[in-house]
């Protein structure tokens, strides 16, 4: 194991997996190598992909906003699942919008990238002590590009920075009365509103600024949808931070044991579009060591 170390790229000899070379100008030789790199690292393994004429695909983005509301709306959720994971085919354009990362009595946090970039996301703590009144979740569209489009990790990193642009690099929050609007929201109106948000240096503003319409509806249908199942979801004080986005969609095309087109590099996890999520993750990595396994009985 090594720690504050990066590898800087993969040696392929006779589209066979040698080694890495880290950015110390170390080699690590090996006959089998694993691209286990999380969302974090999708965008670098993109490029070790093109460099070396490892098979991809066009994949899919994520993106949407982290909703915030009292923990009394999500109380039947979030005792009776450990998750809420809801899909929704919306009307207007039949997109699949799907919940994700709830975090019950939780706070709306600011996620950094190392090229600057805020994006939104949220937790919860262990601790009584720490616990707030409110549960956020995300909302993400799920859009798939066709040729001669081959950049959605762009296409995410853009309309997050569009919105770190209108915030001076902190993130958007508005009211879900505003987003119906079409009107900003402003300072005044969120010191009236009786949700408090967790985020505290999060900007008042006006989502349809950064998102594409197609986006904007897909998120409001899904919102009127989950008022349904959980009342109260739809209501004007509920808060909505943008832009959440999930850095996924380096597709790597791999086979049944997660081996990639370059005999020995295997790809898994987030970061090559395989999983989408922390269980699944995990559950990834167990599967390819067992696969590694059988190549070494």
């Amino acid at each position: 194991m090594e720690f504050y170390t990066m590898v800087q790229d993969i040696l392929i000899e006779d589209n066979r997996v040698k080694g890495v070379v880290t950015d110390k100008g170390e080699t690590y030789l090996a006959s089998e190598i694993i691209s286990a790199v999380g969302r974090e690292g999708a965008d670098w393994f993109s490029h070790i992909c093109g460099q070396h004429g490892i098979e991809t695909q066009v994949g899919t983005v994520d993106i949407g906003v982290r909703v915030e509301v009292r923990d009394e709306v999500m109380e039947f959720l979030n005792e009776n699942l450990y998750e809420a994971k809801l899909v929704y085919h919306t009307p207007t354009f039949d997109d699949k919008v799907r919940t994700f990362c709830t975090n019950p009595s939780g706070e709306v946090a600011t996620e950094y990238y190392d090229d600057g970039l805020a994006v939104v996301n949220g937790h919860a703590y262990k601790s009584k002590d720490l616990k707030t009144n409110n549960t956020n979740f995300a909302i993400l569209v799920s859009k798939n590009f066709t040729k001669p489009f081959k950049t959605p990790i762009e296409y995410g990193k853009q309309i997050a920075q569009l919105s770190n642009m209108l915030c001076d690099g902190k993130i958007l929050v508005q009211t879900f009365g505003d987003f119906k609007r079409g009107r900003r929201t402003t300072e005044e109106r969120l010191c009236r509103n009786n949700l408090i948000p967790t985020l505290k240096d999060a900007v008042p503003g006006d989502l349809s600024l950064v998102f594409p319409h197609r986006i904007m509806v897909d998120i409001e249908e899904m919102l009127m949808a989950l008022d349904k199942v959980t009342p109260g979801i739809a209501s004007d004080e509920t808060l909505l931070y943008g832009v959440e986005v999930k850095f996924y969609s380096n597709k790597v095309v791999v086979n049944s044991d997660f081996e990639t087109s370059v005999k020995g590099l295997r790809a898994i996890g987030d970061g090559a579009s395989v999983t989408r999520g922390l269980q699944q993750a995990s559950a990834n990595g167990i599967s390819v060591a067992r696969s590694i396994l059988k190549t070494l009985a």
